[in-house]
This record gives structure tokens, C-alpha cells and sequence, in this order.
């Protein structure tokens, strides 16, 4: 595989997270050039493809995925095509940033892992809050040991669900075409950032979940045949336990991490207020550190490119997006033995 100095890159889908995300991403990235688009609303893809100066527009994904002049592809598309298209965009010698979850399950994901080993190309997951100043800069603070031993975690990840992201995005509610509801669409946020905060592994040990078909979360949506709110329980290779909440039914978003450790307690806030809140056992104020500012950069594209170039792992490898799906799974095996007549 030869060095790439400039990649091109194809974005596949249109969606909120591309318009959002990747597209501002690659457009901010050094050494990138995004060349392609795909999308079946074509005046929509024209309307994008002259706000960033994108040379070529498909409405036929296959024919982006087989273009010479593409090195690597975003997949931001509904979840049940994730496998499909990465696999197609491998077997053609692309690179693949695939959007969270990777797959449906894990039978895919492993997949998709063997097609990327196979064509020696990157696989990596879009699973952009280990990217985030406040979740870098807590890794360090944990991993020196700033309040002592971790036996304990606590995450809670809930909005106003998919529809207050992107209002046409009804497949989120459909379990054929997500795999899954709040867990799958929040989990895998949760999962892999505890994974990089403690650098350690869990399991699932236990899960319930809400039905959402009581839950009515705005006027005039597709009906929900999903989980609205689900909470897991973890413990961790190394000791630690955890408890999890992710929903779509809260009417703001809150996305904490708490950390109990021998010598104090950290939270990590990634909505409103101080980013990180430090309280030790011996001591009665609060500290609040500044944000380290090498946690700034890398972006995730700009990850996600320095791999291709240099061939490196990802850090958000297609290794680590199959332990999150099937952290996933188990969490849903769970719920289907607590409520079987509802999952």
C-alpha cells in the first residue's frame, strides 16, 4: 500500500452526522480532499456539494465505491447498511470510517474485520467522544492515578431522542433497520469511552429496558418498537463495577461520567458546566482542572487519516467496535429474559 500524501475522501449518506460532523471535519482536515458524495436526495447532495466545492455527486453508492479517485469513504448511513457497504468499499481497496454501531451485530462486525485485514486497508468506528478535550484529559488524570484506585463508574448518556437530531431519521425507531434502540444508538458511546477512561475491558452482567411503544416522545413520529431508556450493568476485568443509563426520553441532554476512586471521586461533563469536577476524601472544596491543551488535536478525521498514511491501528479499531456491539447484545439477551413478551 503506497503512501497517501493528500486522501480522497467519499462521504456516503447525507444525514445529519455528515452535514454535522464529517463533512466540517474533513473539510478542516490537512491533507484531505473530499472529492465524492452519495445521497438519493439529489438537489439536497448539489446544495452540499457547492457549499464545500465537491466535485462528484452518486446516487448510486456502488459507482462511488468503485471510483479510482476515492481513498477512503465515511458510511453515515441507517445502521442495517453499515456491513454491506463497508465490506463492498474494502473489497474495493477504500478505507473505512464507518459511523457507531459498525454493525448490527457481531457476525458482521467480524466481517467487516476480516475484509479490512484481507484488502490491508483501515477500519475504523466514528466513535468521536474519545476525541473530546474533557474525556482526554480525564484518560490522564485517571491513568497517573489523580484519585487513586477505581472500584466504581457511573455513565449516564440521555436526549430527547433521534427525532430532536434529525426529524426525517424515523428508521431509528425501527428495530429491523437500527438492531436495536437506545442502547444500540447510545451504548456504544458509553461502552467505548469507559474502555479508554479505565483502559480496561467489561462485561455486561445485567440489563432492563423500557418499552418504548408507552413512550411518546413527540407528536407526529414513527411509532418507537424499541428500547426508550435502558440501563446495564458492567464489572471490569480489572475490578471495577459499573452502572450505565442511556435513553431518548429525558427533555435535555446530560452526558456525565463518574469515577469512584480509594482517594476521591472525579465527574467528566460533557454537556453544560465545569468539564471536570475533582473531589478527594480528605479534602472539603472542589477542584475544577483546566482542560490539557494537547488534548485539543488530533480530531478524529485527522485520526483517522494519520492511520491511513502511516498505517497505523486506529485507536477506535474495528477490533474495539465489535467488543462494543457485543457488550450490546448482551445487554439485550438481558432484557429479553426480564421481559420477553416486550423484547
Amino acid at each position: 500500500m503506497k503512501s497517501i500524501s493528500t486522501v480522497r475522501v467519499g462521504v456516503i449518506g447525507l444525514g445529519q452526522i455528515a452535514l454535522k460532523a464529517h463533512l466540517p471535519g474533513y473539510a478542516s482536515a490537512k491533507g484531505c480532499q473530499i472529492v465524492a458524495i452519495h445521497s438519493l436526495r439529489e438537489e439536497h447532495a448539489k446544495e452540499v456539494s457547492k457549499q464545500y466545492g465537491i466535485p462528484h455527486i452518486y446516487k448510486d453508492c456502488d459507482r462511488l465505491l468503485e471510483s479510482k479517485e476515492v481513498d477512503a469513504v465515511s458510511i453515515c448511513t441507517p445502521n442495517f447498511t453499515h456491513a454491506e457497504i463497508a465490506i463492498q468499499a474494502l473489497k474495493n481497496g477504500k478505507h473505512v470510517l464507518v459511523e457507531k454501531p459498525m454493525a448490527m451485530n457481531r457476525a458482521e462486525a467480524l466481517a467487516m474485520i476480516q475484509a479490512a485485514k484481507k484488502a490491508n486497508r483501515v477500519l475504523m468506528v466514528h466513535q468521536n467522544m474519545r476525541f473530546d478535550p474533557a474525556i482526554r484529559t480525564a484518560e490522564k488524570l485517571l491513568s497517573k492515578g489523580t484519585i487513586g484506585e477505581i472500584f466504581a463508574v457511573k455513565s449516564s448518556l440521555t436526549h430527547k431522542g433521534p427525532q430532536a437530531w434529525s426529524e426525517k431519521a424515523n428508521w431509528f425507531f425501527d428495530k429491523k433497520k437500527s438492531g436495536g434502540g437506545a442502547l444500540m444508538d447510545l451504548g456504544p458511546h458509553v461502552f467505548d469511552t469507559l474502555s479508554f477512561l479505565l483502559n480496561d475491558q467489561a462485561v455486561v452482567v445485567g440489563a432492563v429496558a423500557a418499552d418504548g411503544r408507552k413512550v411518546k416522545l413527540s407528536p407526529g413520529m414513527a411509532p418507537v418498537q424499541t428500547d426508550v431508556h435502558t440501563s446495564c450493568l458492567l464489572r471490569f476485568q480489572k475490578g471495577a463495577i459499573g452502572m450505565i443509563n442511556v435513553g431518548w426520553a429525558d427533555n435535555a441532554y446530560h452526558n456525565r461520567f463518574y469515577f469512584y476512586g480509594s482517594k476521591g471521586v472525579m465527574s467528566v461533563n460533557l454537556g453544560k458546566g465545569e468539564p471536570i469536577t475533582i473531589e478527594y476524601r480528605n479534602k472539603a472544596l472542589r477542584e475544577f482542572p483546566d482542560l490539557d491543551k494537547s488534548s485539543f488535536s488530533p480530531t478524529i478525521y485527522e485520526h483517522f487519516l494519520d492511520c491511513i498514511r502511516r498505517k497505523k491501528i486506529p485507536v477506535t479499531s474495528g477490533e474495539q467496535g465489535l467488543r462494543t456491539i457485543e457488550m450490546i447484545e448482551a445487554g439485550y439477551r438481558f432484557i429479553a429474559k426480564s421481559a420477553p413478551d416486550v423484547f
